[in-house]
């Protein structure tokens, strides 16, 4: 990927998660990375394909080692928001497997990490659509609905481990499951993205590493 591509993708994704899609401009982006808003133009025609570019990016990372033709064609994106479902569908599915086959190898901290990467590989789209609902009506309720069912996941998961005596007794079973998503979330996604105080320093490795840290103190038997 050009390293240029990578300022774009960087800068303009930012900003639609923290400025949101409608507010940013094509200068707001070229400012932010010290390029003309002549010089972005002639490699997106539109702030919408830049939109568009970060999230099959995310999505599909090979896009990225592509050789691109500039400006870079907008057809590319025709059918990305049911790449993108697909793709999530497919994230919840294998995350889905231990459960449906009760895997008595499937330990806790292999729930806690399989969790984590659900929702740190698709950080930056997940964090675009939930700042964009009125630019990404269709993908914004697809992805209310995978989030519920993300949820029921993690719930089920923790009410297994509970009969397995893997899993501490607690008072609320629903609370504790949004406080486990809450916190994965937080070090997966919100804190390299769009906390307070962001931390774009921290590795996605050391923010996995602390979380299940914290995750397996809270819960673990």
């Amino acid at each position: 990927m050009e390293n240029r591509l990578e300022l774009i993708y960087d800068a303009a994704g930012q900003l639609f998660i923290n400025k949101g899609f409608a507010r940013t401009q094509m200068r707001d982006i070229a400012k932010e990375i010290g390029l003309s808003t002549g010089m972005l133009y002639q490699y997106f025609t539109s702030k919408k394909d830049i939109l568009s570019f970060i999230l099959k990016g995310t999505i599909d990372p090979e896009f990225f080692n592509r050789e691109h033709h500039y400006p870079i064609d907008s057809h590319l994106f025709d059918d990305l928001d049911a790449e993108i479902m697909k793709t999530f569908e497919k994230n919840q599915a294998q995350f889905d497997n231990h459960l449906k086959n009760k895997d008595s190898d499937y330990s806790l901290a292999q729930m806690f990490s399989d969790a984590f990467d659900s929702i740190s590989n698709y950080a930056i789209s997940c964090l675009i659509i939930e700042h964009n609902e009125d630019d990404l009506k269709k993908l914004s309720e697809y992805y209310r609905d995978y989030r519920k069912r993300f949820f029921n996941q993690v719930q089920q998961y923790i009410q297994l481990f509970m009969e397995k005596d893997e899993f501490r007794k607690v008072e609320s079973i629903p609370y504790t499951t949004r406080a486990v998503v809450e916190s994965l979330a937080w070090w997966g996604m919100h804190l390299r993205y769009d906390a307070y105080e962001t931390d774009k320093t921290i590795s996605n490795e050391m923010a996995k590493k602390t979380c299940l840290d914290l995750l397996l103190h809270a819960y673990q038997k």
